[in-house]
Formats: C-alpha cells, sequence, structure tokens
C-alpha cells in the first residue's frame, strides 16, 4: 500500500526476490510537488547497489561520503572516521519516484493507481484486502500486505497497530523553496550573504532564538527553513506565506532576506 519511494523500492526488492507484488496508490497521479529533497545516509549505497544511483544522481562517478554534515545544528567533522558512513543524495522526490516507478515497470511490478487499501482482515496464513477503485470495491488475497502509507498509514490504523506518544507544539517548523536575491549566494560554496548578519554556510545555523538553513536545490530553487522554540499562537490551518517567512528569519536571525516565489 503506497507507490512512495518506500513502496516502489521495496516492490522492485520483492521482484528480484522472486515475489510478484502488487502496488496500490490512491493518488490517480504522481505528486507534482516534492516532500522531500534527498537521501541521507546508507540508503544511497544501497541504491548505487541496484544501479539506480547513476539515474538518480545523473553522473557516472559513484557515491561518497560527506566530509561533513550537521545534527541538531551542530556541525560535525567526518573526516576523523576511518569508514565515514554518511553520503546524500540531493535529488527531488517526484524523480525518485519516476526513477522507480521506471524500474519497478521493468521487473514487471503491477502498480495499481487509484485504488486505495480500505480494509484489511487477517487469516491464519493469509490477509484479505479490501481495495476501493475507479470501478468500486474488490478485495485480494494475499500472503502479506506491506503499509508504505505514509505518517498517517491506513495500512497501520486497520491493523490495530497504535502509534503512542504526544507531539510538541512549542516549537514551529517553517520550511519553503523559494527565490532569493542571487547577489546573495555564493557561487563558489553554495553559501549565503545574509546583509546585516554576515555568511552562513550551506545547511544548519543555529542562534540563540532558533534555526536557520538555506540550500540551493538541484532544480536550481533555494530552501529556505526555520525553527523556532517559542512564537504564540500559530494558525496552523492557515497557509504558509512569504511574509510570514520572512518575519520568521528576522526573528531567528536578526536580519531581513527578501524573498519572492520560485520561478
Amino acid at each position: 500500500a503506497g507507490a512512495g519511494p518506500n513502496g516502489l523500492m521495496l516492490a522492485c526488492e520483492l521482484s528480484l526476490a522472486g515475489v510478484r507484488p502488487i502496488v496500490l496508490e490512491r493518488l490517480p497521479e504522481p505528486r507534482r510537488e516534492n516532500r522531500a529533497n534527498g537521501l541521507v545516509g546508507q540508503v544511497v549505497r544501497m541504491l548505487d547497489r541496484r544501479g539506480l544511483y547513476q539515474p538518480l544522481a545523473e553522473k557516472s562517478e559513484p557515491p561518497q561520503p560527506l566530509p561533513a554534515f550537521f545534527f541538531g545544528a551542530v556541525p560535525m567533522d567526518l573526516r576523523v572516521l576511518d569508514d565515514n558512513p554518511f553520503y546524500l543524495l540531493p535529488v527531488p522526490q517526484t524523480r525518485i519516484e519516476r526513477v522507480l516507478a521506471e524500474r519497478a515497470a521493468e521487473l514487471g511490478v503491477e502498480v495499481r493507481r487509484g485504488h486505495e487499501l480500505t480494509g484489511l482482515s487477517q487469516h491464519a496464513d493469509t490477509v484479505t484486502v479490501e481495495v476501493t477503485g475507479p470501478d468500486g470495491r474488490y478485495e485480494i488475497g494475499s500472503r502479506y500486505v506491506v503499509g508504505a502509507d505514509g505518517a498517517h498509514s491506513t495500512t497501520r490504523k486497520l491493523a490495530g497497530i497504535g502509534f503512542p506518544g504526544a507531539a510538541s507544539d512549542d516549537i514551529v517548523c517553517r520550511i519553503a523553496e523559494v527565490a532569493v536575491p542571487e547577489k546573495f549566494v555564493d557561487p563558489a560554496t553554495g553559501g549565503l550573504h545574509l546583509p546585516g548578519y554576515g555568511y552562513i554556510s550551506p545547511m544548519y545555523h543555529r542562534t540563540e532564538r532558533g534555526v536557520f538553513a538555506y540550500a540551493r536545490l538541484p532544480s536550481r530553487t533555494d530552501m529556505v527553513f526555520t525553527l523556532e522554540w517559542t512564537t504564540g499562537a500559530i494558525d496552523t490551518d492557515a497557509p504558509l506565506t512569504l511574509e510570514e517567512l520572512h518575519d520568521s528569519i528576522h526573528r531567528v536571525m536578526g536580519a531581513d532576506l527578501p524573498l519572492r516565489p520560485p520561478d
């Protein structure tokens, strides 16, 4: 259940093992907006072993570990490790899903778009899945069902698997793809020269008032991110605006960054 990166990759792996999966996806067409902008960690090496790194990265060289990264906005020097396990693949999720869908098709995976898992019942050795599709409801009998349908997984809920814990509402994160003035971007490092503050290296930058991050994406748009510890009452149902993001940057950094919609 779910034709995102996890569902498609698992379907490919099952096919290589001789299992014939069916992928159910409630959306009739792939999303056009990006829900993520890259992959981090050992998954990059896994994709390379499957011959998928080159078409995703659009380069012929094998992946190389990063010499440095950030954790909690704290810089980490990874060059001291004998076997650095930290890899990064900056690629839009839309391309990840497209490449994985093409690979799944090559392996004969059946992906049913517009077909949503709406019920399931467990038996001794099988599971019956109820599906709602364009032509109505039907059932599939299978050995297993895998939920790759996101944070609000229907599969998890139907299986009765709990999601214990509590969310915190005293931290607010804002993130958007925008365009910043080109004269502020350092072409050599990809960092940002913020007037009134100074140079900011790519990725995360922490102040006493929160966290700011900037990155130039492969699509040539700019990703801007803020995280604030406390900001008062927030209408989480209202759409994020450029003005709201601009004001958040000013609170975190004490400086103004002009923003406009991306091209």
